[in-house]
């Protein structure tokens, strides 16, 4: 809803000759309003029209110059606000488009206007536009004012949808009238590895904002780099119009001369009812070879092994061990001050060390039943037979505990040391762990053939599928850094490599490879940890700090104890900020891509945004990513497009 004083407009005292001559054309078939009548009008520019085609909505209000200088306060007009069509506002405030006669009255006639694009078919109802005005009810300055509201009668517009016979021709083509397009490459050719970049541009009248990508059979040798697209309107006089400009980063891999081809750009005329098509010609890219100082650098060396760190294996494998040794001293301190009070004599005896120890090594509760207890044994591969003495066993000394006192305890079966001795030295996760790393190194192996072979799509595909079972394997994260890059893809295998700094960043392979490529944009540089250790390496730090303070607190160098409690905060605080930027859900575009209003690729397109930007992931749907763009921007963006930094689980 537009609510705009006329103050601004009846200090003008000629006509403003920027009204659209379209604008004019409807104003004169507007009603005149009865003589001393106040008269507010709403019509649309057509009574019906095609999907994406423009339609003028145009509020004309005529009011008297005799009532109007009555008034202590300028009148305000509320023009229609509508939905589900696509609006550019030409003016913000009413023009004046002139003063007529009618009768005795002189009367000014104020118009506010809008253009719009519907988005869909059906009926459009605008709803009344609303002339508010005060008139005193006497020439005494402080006689009351009487309130009047003059509305205008509502507006239809019939949207039709585009023929169905034609919609196989138009695909996913604009609704547009006399569109031109145009291939415009570089003045001077091209070098082998050297960006360049041409145009295709669309030219023609409709809403350029809606005007489609074109689909271009791109030839083999290119490397293809969407840019930012461009819009150029041209001075508006009635309908919109312009250029929109789709700009690519081409880079050769061979020289030659490379054929752009012919595009065929079909789109639906609403004047003439039927589909077109405009047609670019082909255009001949002459492809020099590279200069000596820009030929493509050897291939990054790739290791071949998964290369997880042991420190990585130890904290985030091992870490309810570590966070047990974290708790252990003060739990230390607790179980002196509790073992030096004095405690009363129990009334119940305690449970036998066996008992204890059975259920500890079978992580089950003091309060757990027997038949559980033997349950959890036959789980972990005790004989039925063995379980069942030991279940024997457990209801009989139940039944001493809670039942009347009297006679000894019983004793453990014999079997009671051998369970336990297997319990302890229980080794099946470490062969499945085993077992696992085997089949993971051939399957790398054979990613790392296939990179050495030249097969560098291949490679990508491999470790991709390494790096999703073992995200901790440091050196294939840099092998697949590596495949990436070869393959054409710079942003993909910079955040490939900002994983394997992230996990070994004093690794000379992976700090070789990041800094080879030039391509890399120094925002992008700026990631990668300034501190030579990972955030495991931290973790550790600070536990041992935490140990050594605890340690030196109980000798004479009490002393030292803070300053290692002040090493455990300071390692421990860089430890978490590392943690949340590596796991904080973020990307980069891999190229300039479009986000969308919905993750629907037919959904409009509200901008463009350019390839390396960095990117917040804030939801996903459907192969689909919601991302946070800078700005404070949100659109849907195809998850192949981006190349993530940290899981989107």
């Amino acid at each position: 809803m537009i609510a705009a004083a006329l103050a601004f407009a009846l200090l003008r005292q000629d006509t403003i000759p920027n009204l659209p001559a379209r604008a004019r054309a409807m104003l004169a078939a507007f009603p005149v309003p009865r003589e001393g009548e106040v008269l507010v009008t709403t019509r649309f520019s057509k009574d019906s029209a095609w999907i994406g085609e423009q339609v003028d909505l145009l509020t004309a209000a005529w009011f008297p110059e005799e009532l109007r200088s009555r008034l202590r306060r300028s009148p305000t007009l509320t023009a229609p606000s509508l939905s589900g069509l696509w609006s550019v506002q030409s003016r913000v405030l009413p023009v004046l488009a002139g003063t007529r006669r009618v009768g005795r009255q002189m009367y000014a006639v104020y118009v506010q206007y809008q253009t719009l694009f519907p988005l869909g078919a059906g009926k459009v109802d605008a709803p009344p536009a609303v002339l508010s005005y005060s008139v005193p009810t006497s020439s005494s300055f402080f006689a009351p004012e009487d309130r009047k509201t003059v509305s205008s009668e509502p507006a239809r517009l019939i949207v039709r949808p585009v023929p169905t016979a034609l919609l196989a021709e138009v695909g996913s083509g604009p609704t547009a009238s006399g569109l031109h397009v145009i291939w415009v490459g570089p003045a001077a050719p091209m070098r082998v590895g050297v960006p360049t970049t041409i145009e295709f541009r669309v030219a023609g009248t409709g809403n350029l904002a809606l005007w489609p990508s074109p689909d271009i059979d791109w030839p083999a040798g290119l490397r293809i780099y969407p840019e930012r697209t461009e819009e150029t309107y041209q001075s508006r006089v009635s309908l919109i119009s312009g250029e929109k400009h789709f700009r690519f980063t081409i880079v050769a891999d061979t020289a030659g001369i490379f054929r752009l081809p012919d595009v065929h750009y079909p789109y639906f005329d609403p004047d003439a009812a039927q589909a077109q098509a405009a047609m670019a010609s082909p255009f001949a890219l002459p492809v020099l070879p590279a200069a000596a100082s820009t030929m493509h650098p050897e291939p990054p060396i790739v290791t071949g092994a998964p290369g997880i760190p042991l420190v990585s294996t130890i904290v985030r494998q091992g870490w309810p061990a570590l966070l047990l040794l974290f708790l252990l001293p003060p739990l230390l301190l607790l179980w002196r001050s509790w073992r030096a009070r004095p405690r009363p004599v129990p009334g119940v005896a305690a449970a036998t060390d066996p008992e204890r120890e059975l259920r500890s090594l079978l992580n089950q509760p003091s309060d757990s039943g027997p038949a559980r207890v033997a349950a959890a044994l036959r789980h972990r591969g005790v004989p039925r037979g063995e379980a069942e003495q030991l279940h024997r066993w457990l209801v009989a000394v139940a039944r001493r505990r809670y039942g009347p006192a009297g006679g000894e305890a019983p004793s453990p079966p014999d079997v009671m040391g051998p369970v336990l001795q297997r319990l302890r030295r229980s080794v099946a996760p470490l062969v499945l762990l085993l077992a696992m790393a085997g089949t993971a190194h051939g399957q790398i192996g054979e990613a790392a053939k296939r990179y050495q072979a030249g097969d560098y799509p291949g490679a990508t595909l491999r470790y991709e599928a390494f790096v999703a079972v073992e995200p901790d394997a440091a050196n294939a994260w840099g092998d697949l850094g590596s495949a990436r890059w070869m393959n054409g893809d710079d942003a993909g295998a910079a955040a490939a490599w900002l994983h394997a700094l992230a996990l070994a960043p004093r690794d000379p392979f992976v700090r070789a490879a990041w800094q080879a490529n030039s391509a890399i944009p120094e925002e992008v540089r700026d990631l990668a940890p300034r501190i030579p250790l990972s955030r495991d390496e931290l973790w550790l730090l600070a536990l041992g700090c935490w140990l050594l303070g605890w340690a030196v607190r109980a000798s004479r160098f009490r002393q030292w104890s803070m300053a290692f409690a002040g090493m455990t905060i300071l390692f421990g605080a860089t430890a978490a900020m590392r943690w949340y930027q590596e796991t904080r859900p973020r990307a980069l575009l891999r190229n300039s891509v479009s986000y969308r209003v919905s993750p629907i690729p037919t959904a409009p397109e509200l901008g463009n945004v350019p390839g390396w930007t960095l990117i917040d992931i804030v939801g996903r749907r459907g192969g689909w990513v919601l991302a946070e763009l800078p700005g404070g921007r949100r659109g849907w963006i195809p998850e192949a497009r981006i190349a993530p930094l940290a899981p989107l689980d």
